[in-house]
């Protein structure tokens, strides 16, 4: 199908069933509603050969698959979170003491996914730049302006959290600095 045919059926789509497949995902989860909505449409983009004539049931099936993944993805990363609580320290954990690792964790918590990641590349899985560029497919330089970035917006976290009395912090380790 032509380029200027495909992008008039999906604007057709988008524009007859939007609020619908919205409606339907914000009746179940008001939170996920306008996300979900938005990676619906990039599947119908993505797929719109395979949209059948009457769209609007396999709009809602494809928006229930993704609320239900992202719903998946969310009690795995809680469970995972519980089962880090519970292990004891590694011996080169970067946040060696409970109360440090907590804060840490809260702290990074805060943060967003992009800044989360390089970091934790850095100190967790121990990658050089060159291996975190090739990990998230962007120049090495990309990375070190990423990471500078990443370790002030947590310096800033780590700071508005209360730390232990005489506590050192996670850069006095050499973790992430």
């Amino acid at each position: 199908m032509p380029d200027d045919l495909r992008e008039a059926r999906f604007t057709e789509l988008f524009d007859a069933h939007r609020e619908a497949v919205r409606a339907y995902l914000w009746r179940r989860d008001p939170e996920l509603a306008d996300d979900v909505t938005a990676e619906t449409f990039l599947v119908c983009w993505r797929r719109l050969d395979a949209v059948p004539r009457e769209p609007l049931p396999w709009l809602l099936g494809v928006a229930r698959n993704i609320r239900l993944n992202q719903r998946r993805g969310d009690v795995r990363r809680a469970r995972l979170e519980l089962r880090l609580r519970a292990e004891p320290a590694a011996p080169d954990d970067p946040a060696a003491t409970v109360g440090e690792r907590d804060a840490v964790h809260a702290a990074l918590r805060n943060l967003d996914e992009r800044d989360r990641e390089v970091l934790l590349l850095t100190a967790w899985e121990r990658l050089s730049r060159d291996e975190i560029a090739e990990v998230l497919g962007c120049t090495r330089a990309n990375v070190a302006v990423r990471l500078l970035r990443a370790r002030r917006r947590l310096a800033r976290e780590l700071a508005v959290a209360e730390t232990p009395a005489g506590g050192s912090t996670l850069f006095s380790h050499g973790g992430l600095s």
